[in-house]
C-alpha cells in the first residue's frame, strides 16, 4: 500500500502549511463487484444507517477523473442504496447520463470504508432497452 504521505502535497500560505492527501480510488473489475452481492439484496435507500462512511470524498476524486457527473457531487445525488443479506457490502448507486448506467460505491460496513466503484450497465448486464 503506498504511503500516504508520499502522496500529500502541501500549500504553503505565509507562515503555515495546509497538508493535502489524495483520496486513492479502486475500480472493481466484473468479478471483485459481483463478489460483494448476495442471493438477495436489501434496498437500504430509505433506511437510515446507523455510522454511514461518507462518501463523497471518493466521488469528487471521481467527478476530477470525470467519471461522475459534477452535478452528482455537488447535489449528492444518490440513485438507491442496496446491502447484501449478510451485512458485509452496501452498494450507493448514483445516477449517470445514460439510462439504467450507474456508478456504484462499494462501502465494506465492517471496514467501515470504501471498497471501490464500480460502472453498472444493467443495459448490457441484462439486456435492458
Amino acid at each position: 500500500m503506498p504511503n500516504a504521505e508520499l502522496n500529500s502535497f502541501c500549500i504553503v500560505n505565509f507562515a503555515f502549511c495546509i497538508t493535502f492527501t489524495p483520496i486513492m480510488t479502486n475500480e472493481l473489475s466484473a468479478e471483485q463487484f459481483k463478489a460483494t452481492f448476495t442471493e438477495r439484496m436489501v434496498d437500504f435507500t430509505d433506511i437510515e444507517i446507523d455510522n454511514p462512511v461518507n462518501i463523497w470524498g471518493y466521488v469528487k476524486e471521481l467527478v476530477e477523473s470525470g467519471i461522475v457527473l459534477k452535478s452528482v457531487f455537488e447535489k449528492e445525488l444518490v440513485e438507491k442504496v442496496y446491502r447484501n443479506d449478510i451485512n458485509t457490502y452496501d452498494q450507493v448507486l448514483l445516477p449517470t447520463n445514460d439510462e439504467n448506467t450507474f456508478v456504484v460505491i462499494v462501502v465494506d460496513i465492517q471496514k467501515e470504508s470504501i471498497l471501490g466503484h464500480h460502472v453498472l450497465d444493467l443495459n448490457i448486464e441484462f439486456g435492458l432497452k
